[in-house]
């Protein structure tokens, strides 16, 4: 089943535009922003090798990291992830490795499956994007494979999904996962030009597709997808469009790395030198 969103576009009316409110502008190339359970912003960059923490009215907290490959070091990290709302997970692909840290941007520990005592079947070389589900459970995008690596508890792996044995679930470029209010997974997959929605036994449900999808973001049982130049708000529970919000004509299609929803229908823009917070007009 495929939602093909953009069709009901013609009967819907753009009723709402963005306004900036704030920006921070201290990045080198920033790639993913997330937030923990106290509403505390992270953004990861890749140019500097740091996490960065902000309040949720972007007030400067803290910074660490730094190009490397001990622990709390990086080397052009791809994703950022505080799913779990009690710590923080960084995809850091090229040293073959996902990070957990605290919120206090300390390390904890690192997971590598890359070895001889992981089944070949289930480990990954190249992680690009990280969910936690159920408290322990860790999902991993495996770039090198374009599947979901699952860790039931969070460091050995139990099963994959998003390959070819998923049929019409089969992963063609997997790039971000973020799970709704209800455990459902979605994918954005840039080479399908669609997010795939799964369950969470990995078991493919259907995908959404705009014209020009970049990127998309959830909140509870909200999905927003964004092409760049607006967003489009759609009803899980209800399989229905709720609206379409603009940017101004001016930061339209610019490009943007990430997308964030905070509570209250405030939108988090990320580009890869400034981090901005908008509201609805």
């Amino acid at each position: 089943m495929i939602l093909l969103i953009f069709l009901n576009f013609l009967f819907l009316k753009s009723d709402s535009l963005l306004t900036k409110e704030k920006s921070v502008a201290d990045f080198q190339n920033a790639v993913s922003v997330a937030m923990d359970g106290k509403e505390n912003i992270y953004v990861l960059d890749a140019g500097s090798n740091q996490i960065i923490k902000f309040s949720n009215t972007l007030e400067y907290k803290k910074r660490n990291g730094r190009q490397g490959w001990a622990e709390g070091q990086f080397d052009s990290p791809t994703f950022i992830d505080g799913s779990s709302g009690l710590d923080i997970f960084v995809t850091d692909g090229k040293n073959h490795r996902v990070q957990r840290i605290d919120l206090e941007l300390n390390p904890i520990a690192s997971l590598l499956t890359d070895l001889p005592d992981f089944n070949k079947e289930l480990r990954f070389r190249t992680p690009i994007a990280t969910l936690v589900l159920n408290s322990s459970e860790l999902y991993v995008i495996d770039g090198d494979n374009n599947r979901i690596v699952v860790y039931k508890d969070g460091k050995n792996p139990s099963y994959v999904f998003g390959d070819y044995k998923s049929g019409k679930g089969q992963l063609g470029r997997p790039v971000k996962i973020l799970k709704d209010g209800k455990n459902f997974i979605y994918v954005l997959d840039k080479e399908l030009k669609a997010v795939l929605r799964f369950d969470n036994l990995g078991n493919y449900v259907n995908r959404f597709e705009i014209k020009g999808l970049e990127n998309f973001a959830i909140r509870s049982n909200t999905l927003y997808l964004f092409d760049g130049s607006e967003i489009t708000r759609y009803d899980l529970e209800k399989n229905s469009i709720i609206d379409k919000t603009k940017l101004p004509s001016k930061s339209r299609n610019k490009k943007y790395t990430d997308i964030f929803v905070l509570p209250n229908e405030k939108y988090l823009l990320l580009r890869k030198n400034e981090l901005s917070l908008w509201v609805k007009k």
